[in-house]
């Protein structure tokens, strides 16, 4: 057999392995988000969630997630601040509605990431969805487009005001997470190749 030949058979030998070596942290990363998504830390969700993340990575092995930043601290302390703020003021905006009598009025609003990396997508994500009054409903990985679901959007203009917030919070995921190269192509958009539609009447 040459060299070539053998080549495959290698790649093929060595896959399971780096899947194996993969699997602890996208564990790790899966429990976390089971987590959060319970609101709740204790012995019974912590274990619960260790398992279930087992079995996602054992039934549905992920891809591995490319990844060429590092973490920042501040701009870590910075994401944690502004979302303990979000979160403080999307609840008092809901109990508002809860006792009153204002009826909202639900929209949905379609963002654009800047950033072309499945990470800064999903983390974008998650966190806008973790505030109250607003979740990604639709989320296409070709096109970096995000479909929130807005809980009251009564003035068209809100969209824009909702767009930026969401490319504020992009900027600080990258800031947090990304490399220096990263958060400065931000202010340089790319094409992301998004198909374009016709109204068919």
């Amino acid at each position: 057999m040459t060299d070539t030949q053998s080549q495959p058979a290698d790649q093929a030998e060595r896959e399971p392995r780096r899947r194996l070596r993969r699997q602890p942290r996208q564990i790790l990363l899966l429990a976390l988000v089971w987590l959060v998504l319970v609101g709740e830390v204790s012995f019974v969700t912590v274990v619960g969630g260790l398992l279930i993340s087992w079995l996602i990575t054992l039934v549905f092995p992920l891809p591995p997630v490319e990844w060429a930043g590092r973490p920042n601290p501040l701009g870590i302390l910075q994401l944690v601040g502004h979302l303990v703020k979000d979160l403080a003021v999307a609840s008092v905006r809901l109990a508002a509605f809860a006792f009153g009598r204002q009826q909202p009025s639900p929209g949905i609003v379609r963002v654009t990431l800047n950033s072309d990396s499945d990470l800064y997508q999903v983390n974008t994500a998650e966190l806008v969805s973790v505030v109250p009054g607003t979740l990604v409903v639709d989320a296409r990985r070709r096109s970096r487009t995000l479909y929130l679901h807005v809980f009251d959007l009564p003035d068209p203009a809100l969209r824009d005001a909702v767009d930026r917030d969401t490319h504020a919070l992009e900027r600080r995921v990258v800031r947090a997470l990304g490399s220096k190269a990263e958060y400065e192509a931000l202010d340089h958009p790319r094409d992301h190749g998004e198909p374009q539609f016709k109204e068919v009447s």
